[in-house]
């Protein structure tokens, strides 16, 4: 990866960021139903095709990981 693209990726990983801050709460739970029963919820990237698995403790948003759109979540998170 060259060191352009790997800058426009943390651009896209940073404005991800920003928008979890403003809209973790309003986001449907996944559809995956183990990962659902522990709260996760997912948000993707703008212009990549990665996204984060967060889930909400308080009022507060927990990234507890970062995929790339083709990764299975469920034979990672074990």
């Amino acid at each position: 990866m060259s060191e352009q693209a790997a800058e426009a990726v943390l651009e896209d990983y940073d404005e991800t960021l920003d928008e979890l801050e403003r809209v973790a709460g309003s986001l449907k739970l996944v559809d995956n139903p183990r990962l659902a029963k522990l709260g996760y919820r997912r948000i993707n990237f703008k212009r990549h095709r990665y996204y984060f698995l967060y889930r909400i403790a308080g009022d507060t948003a927990i990234v507890d990981a970062m995929y790339h759109e083709l990764q299975d979540p469920d034979n990672v998170m074990r």
